[in-house]
Formats: C-alpha cells, sequence, structure tokens
C-alpha cells in the first residue's frame, strides 16, 4: 500500500466520522427540542411562570432606563 493510497483511505474514514458526528449533533437537538416542548405542554404553570419572568424583565428594563438617564444627567449637567 503505497503513502498516498494510505492518505486517501484515512481521509475517507475521517470524512464519515465527521458526517456521522454531525449526523449524532443533529438528532441530539431534534430530542433536547422535543423534550423542551413536551415540557413546556405538560408544564401546568406555564402561564404563571411566563408571567413572572415577563414582569421581571420589566422590571429589568425600568431599571436600565433609569440608569441610561442617570448617566446622561451626570454627562451633560442637566
Amino acid at each position: 500500500m503505497s503513502l498516498l493510497s494510505f492518505c486517501g483511505k484515512f481521509a475517507v474514514w475521517i470524512s464519515i466520522a465527521i458526517v456521522l458526528a454531525f449526523i449524532a449533533l443533529i438528532a441530539l437537538a431534534v430530542f433536547c427540542v422535543g423534550l423542551g416542548a413536551v415540557s413546556s405542554v405538560t408544564n401546568p404553570h406555564a402561564a404563571q411562570n411566563t408571567q413572572q419572568e415577563y414582569q421581571q424583565l420589566q422590571e429589568n428594563i425600568s431599571h436600565a432606563q433609569a440608569g441610561i438617564s442617570g448617566a446622561v444627567r451626570n454627562t451633560t449637567g442637566g
């Protein structure tokens, strides 16, 4: 077996391994998305959790706006 033949076969095996790894990652992603969807559908507190997250987000935005307003006042002297 020549060196060129060996390198060609090695490249083919590496290519196959990369394709199989890619397929496995896609399967894992589909499984995780499906698991998350089932969890969301079967969660009896989903609406309450969403409302709490939205309220927390609004509070974070309010704090950020206050911080920006304070920084602008300090910069402009107004």
